[in-house]
This record gives C-alpha cells, structure tokens and sequence, in this order.
C-alpha cells in the first residue's frame, strides 16, 4: 500500500520514482506487452554497458527483510534482527520516516506498523487497513493514508472501498475518498505532496479517462486533478511523467517536463530524473536501460535481465531475475549482487 537500475556514466543526481511493484514469490514474474515497446529514437551508436559481479564489493544499499514476524537488516557482511513489528509480515518499504510494515491479519485486513531506524523502535500506525491495497506514511511520520472496507450496496458482487487520513498521535481519521470503486488506486507522500493517482483501468474494471483518472493532489479538504498522466519524481525545474491506462499493460510512454515545456521519450517505465533533466529508463522486452537527455538523445544505455522491482536511491536497484529470485545491482559501479542467500521479496532498501 510503499522510495535502482542506473549505471557508471550517469552524470548527476536523479530522483527516484517511489513508487513499485513487489512480485509475490509464488508468482513468477510477468509482464502483460501488448507490442514489444521500442524506444522512440534510435540506440545502436551508443554502446551498450553490461552489469558485472564482485562478491568481494561493498553493496550499495542496506536492505531490509520481513520473514515471519521478523524484520531483519542485511548488508553483504551480516544479517541482523531489527524488530518484530506484527506479523506475519507482508509489506515493507523504505520511508521518509522509517519503514512502513504491513501485516495481514486476515485475507482483506492488516495492520500497519512504522519501523525506525536504526534503533528498530516499532510505532502504531492503523489497524483494519485493506490488506491487498497501498498505504503510506508522511514524511514526518505523523499521519497515514490508508484504504479501508467501503460499503456493501446490494448488486454488485465485492463490497466497495473508501480511503482515509488518520492523524497516528490521537487516532482521528478524516475520509478522503468516498466509499466505491477506486480500481487500481495508489496513495503516497512525493515531491507534490499527498497523491493519489488513478489510473483508468484495473484488473476489476475502469474507473475511464478524463476527471475521473490520473493524478491528483490533497489539498487539505480534497484532492484536486494535477494531470491526466502519472507523476513518477521532481528534481529542481524537471519532472518525471508516465502515460499510461493500466499498471499491468504495456507499453507506457515516458514524459519528461520542464522549461522546454513537454517531451514523450519512449515507451518504457520511467525510473528516476536528474536536476539537469536525464531520464532514466527501464524498456520492458528489451532488457535495456536508456538515460536520455531532455531532448530525447540516448546518452547512456545498459542491458540486463529480469524485471525492475524498485529503486533504492538514485543509483541502485532491485530486480526480478528470469528464474524470479531478486538481485541487487549498482549503477555507479556497474555491479549486480546475487547472494547464496536469496533475498526475499518482502524487502525495502535503503541506499548507503
């Protein structure tokens, strides 16, 4: 319901999309293309770099690992217990304000927990959240956005969802999304603030295009339409876009903009941005990732294979290998890290 793929010519600081996709370890990862998606310009004068392995390197991340009832810290030298938020555990990601715990209790309810670091003490957040839907923390850790059950109007076969914005210090909540069917939605804190993006269809249904999708912004008594397209990140004058309808169908088209006003670069899942306006981005199908310039120039491109799990910082990554274990990769080294030790999927990074 909750902030990796760069490389060793990357030139400046990008900020990374926070928002990401865990593949489940019972389900090996897929992706539904519906056209093998290509890059809107031409790459074969840029070389193409490749990802090597030193298993004598430092990593480029601390992770952390939910297993049972446990939360574990792990490094590339040792595996540490941190804390034991709830369980079992089944969501975990790297936060402003610490790390965000979902645990389910039941098969549609969770609780949340918040997880400080380094010191593993574990705050209260919300009980009775929607297990399978996102949730967030500020970054001050004093609020969360969760969804919760909605009503159950006769007629249709599921009950309908509502979101809320409970202050964690008395436990008041304020509805922030009436009670229906928000297919697909997401809630997080970002460069924008607190976002909802809506995207038009879900696996369920859709919710269609115009006001009804895309991004929106709280604003403190509504959310108020921000564009049609997804915000993925800002950095200084420049932001990070995705077209797209659905999270589970390809292709998406990457959109960056800034004083130049805005330009599509490429079909793909856009990744992170630099203060100068460099896109990175990860190409489904083709096992590339391509830094673009603001004018859509390739400037930097590197293969490998598997799937992009989710950033951790501007200059590393997790990933889904073909033979669905996740692996650590480095973007300023050029390194991927595959341990004896598989990583698990319950797991949040945070860069070094």
């Amino acid at each position: 319901m909750q902030a990796l793929l760069i490389a060793a010519l990357l030139v400046g600081t990008c900020a990374p999309s926070s928002t990401t996709t865990t593949p489940t370890p019972s389900t090996p990862v897929s992706l539904s293309v519906a056209a093998t998606p290509t890059a809107v310009v031409t790459q074969s004068a840029v070389p193409t770099s490749t990802f090597a392995v030193d298993a004598s390197a430092a990593w480029p991340a601390v992770l952390y690992e939910g297993e049972g009832f446990i939360v574990s810290q792990r490094t590339e030298s040792a595996m540490k217990e941190v804390a034991r938020p709830c369980g079992p555990v089944t969501g975990l990601e790297a936060r402003p304000a610490g790390l965000l715990a979902t645990c389910r209790t039941t098969s549609d309810s969770a609780e949340l927990r918040l997880i400080s670091i380094p010191d593993g003490r574990v705050t209260v957040l919300a009980s009775g959240t929607r297990a399978s839907w996102p949730a967030d923390v500020s970054p001050d850790g004093r609020s969360v956005a969760a969804f919760r059950a909605g009503e159950c109007v006769p007629g249709p076969p599921v009950c309908q969802t509502r979101a809320v914005l409970i202050d964690v210090a008395s436990n008041i909540e304020r509805e922030i999304i009436p009670s229906g069917y928000p297919l697909g939605a997401t809630l997080e804190w970002n460069a924008l603030g607190l976002t909802l993006f809506q995207p038009e269809c879900a696996e369920a249904g859709c919710a269609g295009p115009g006001d009804r999708s895309g991004t929106f912004v709280w604003d403190g008594s509504a959310f108020k339409k921000w564009s049609d397209l997804r915000f993925v990140a800002k950095s200084g004058d420049w932001t990070l876009l995705e077209r797209l309808t659905s999270f589970g169908v390809e292709p998406r088209t990457v959109v960056v903009r800034g004083p130049q006003g805005e330009k599509a670069l490429s079909t793909g899942h856009a990744l992170a941005i630099s203060a100068t306006g460099e896109a990175l981005v990860w190409i489904p199908g083709t096992g590339l990732l391509i830094r673009f310039s603001p004018d859509g120039r390739v400037l930097w491109q590197a293969q490998f294979d598997g799937a992009v799990v989710k950033m951790v910082g501007a200059d590393a990554f997790l990933a889904a290998s073909p033979d669905n274990k996740l692996v650590l990769y480095d973007l300023k080294r050029m390194l991927r890290f595959a341990p004896a030790t598989p990583i698990l999927y319950v797991v949040a990074g945070v860069a070094r």
